[in-house]
C-alpha cells in the first residue's frame, strides 16, 4: 500500500505493477537531475524512452513544415492527411514545456486516431529552455490558424492535449475568444496543468503520493518556460478565463496524481460559469495514464470514455444543425 494512494488498492494488477515501477524508476531519477541544460537533455531522453516503452502500433504519419499565418507550423499528420470537411484531432503533447515531441506521443495519438476514426495533426512546438513563454503558445495558435487556412472548419476540430499540452489547449480556447475566432468543437485534456504556479498541486500532495514526478522537479521544468513574471497572462492563468462560451470539455486525471486538483478546480469553475466540463478522476492512476493503453485496463477504459464524449458532442451538434434534418 502507498500512503495517500487515492485508490491504489482498487486498480488492476497491471496498473499496480506500473505504479510501483514508476515509484522505483522515473520519480527518483527525476529528483537527481541537475537543473541545467544537461539535466533537461537527460529528462528529454528519459521521457522519450518511457513513451516508446508504452506505445503500441503506430498509424501512418507524414511530416509537416509549412509557413502559417503567423510563422512556421511544424508537426505531423497521423493517419491519412484529411480533406477539408473531415473531422480531425489537433493534438498538443505534454512534458512540462521542455520535452517530448510528436514522435514520442505518436503511439497515443495513433490510438486516438483509431478510436475516434479521424486523422490527427500533432504539433511540434518550440521547447524551453531554448524558447521561453510565449513561444509554444504562439506555435499552438499558429497551428490552429494553419488548420483553418487549410480549409478545416473549427467545428470539425477536436482539440486535445496532455499535461502542459492540456494547459495550452485551455489557453488556446481563451485566446481564440479574445481574438474573436471560432472555437473548436470540443476539448479533451489528459492530466492538464491548470495552475502554473503549482499551488493547487502543492495542496493535493497532502492526500497523494505522485508516482510520476515530484512537485519540485515539475515546477522547475515548467519554470524554464514560464519564468516568474507571466502568471497573470490569461494563456497561463486559464482559471481566469472560464466561461459558457468555451467549448464542451472532458478532463481526465489520475486519482493519485497531484494535478488531479487542477482538473477538479477548473471543472468546478467552468461549470459555475455556465460551461460544460466533465471531470473524470480514475482511482489510483498516475499522470497521463492513458499512455498505457496497450497494457493497462484503466487506460483503455479512459480512452473509451473519450470516444463516448466525442460521440455525444457530435450528436448534439448534429441535432442543432438544421442541415441535418
Amino acid at each position: 500500500m502507498i500512503k495517500g494512494d487515492r485508490g491504489f488498492a482498487d486498480v488492476s494488477v497491471p496498473s499496480r505493477v506500473a505504479i510501483l515501477g514508476l515509484n522505483a524508476t522515473l520519480r527518483p531519477l527525476g529528483s537527481v537531475l541537475p537543473q541545467n541544460r544537461l539535466g533537461v537533455a537527460a529528462a528529454r531522453l528519459g521521457l522519450a524512452i518511457s513513451c516508446h516503452i508504452w506505445f503500441d502500433k503506430e498509424q501512418p504519419h507524414r511530416s509537416v513544415d509549412e509557413q502559417g499565418p503567423r510563422g512556421r507550423t511544424v508537426g505531423e499528420w497521423v493517419g491519412e492527411p484529411p480533406r477539408p470537411g473531415t473531422p480531425i484531432i489537433y493534438y498538443l503533447h505534454g512534458s512540462g514545456y521542455v520535452g517530448c515531441s510528436p514522435a514520442t506521443h505518436r503511439g497515443l495519438v495513433s490510438e486516438l486516431v483509431r478510436r475516434l476514426r479521424r486523422p490527427a495533426f500533432s504539433l511540434d512546438y518550440r521547447l524551453a529552455p531554448e524558447h521561453r513563454f510565449p513561444a509554444a503558445h504562439d506555435d499552438v495558435l499558429n497551428g490552429y490558424l494553419w488548420l483553418l487556412e487549410q480549409g478545416h472548419a473549427a467545428e470539425d476540430i477536436v482539440l486535445m492535449g496532455d499535461s502542459a499540452g492540456g494547459h495550452m489547449a485551455l489557453g488556446l480556447a481563451i485566446q481564440l475568444r479574445a481574438l474573436g475566432l471560432a472555437q473548436p468543437a470540443a476539448i479533451v485534456a489528459f492530466s492538464p496543468l491548470v495552475d502554473a504556479t503549482w499551488s493547487l498541486a502543492a495542496e493535493r500532495l497532502t492526500d497523494v503520493w505522485d508516482s510520476f514526478m515530484s512537485l519540485g522537479l515539475a515546477s522547475k521544468m515548467t519554470g524554464l518556460y514560464t519564468g516568474t513574471a507571466h502568471f497573470d497572462d490569461p494563456r497561463l492563468d486559464v482559471l481566469s478565463g472560464v466561461g459558457a462560451d468555451l467549448p464542451p470539455m472532458l478532463l481526465q486525471a489520475g486519482g493519485a496524481e497531484m494535478l488531479s486538483a487542477d482538473a477538479e478546480r477548473f471543472g468546478a469553475a467552468q461549470r459555475a460559469a455556465g460551461g460544460r466540463c466533465e471531470v473524470q478522476l480514475w482511482p489510483g492512476m498516475f499522470h497521463v495514464f492513458q499512455i498505457g493503453h496497450r497494457l493497462l485496463p484503466e487506460s483503455r477504459a479512459a480512452l473509451t470514455a473519450v470516444e463516448q464524449f466525442v460521440a455525444a458532442v457530435e450528436s448534439r451538434s448534429t441535432a442543432r444543425d438544421p442541415r441535418s434534418a
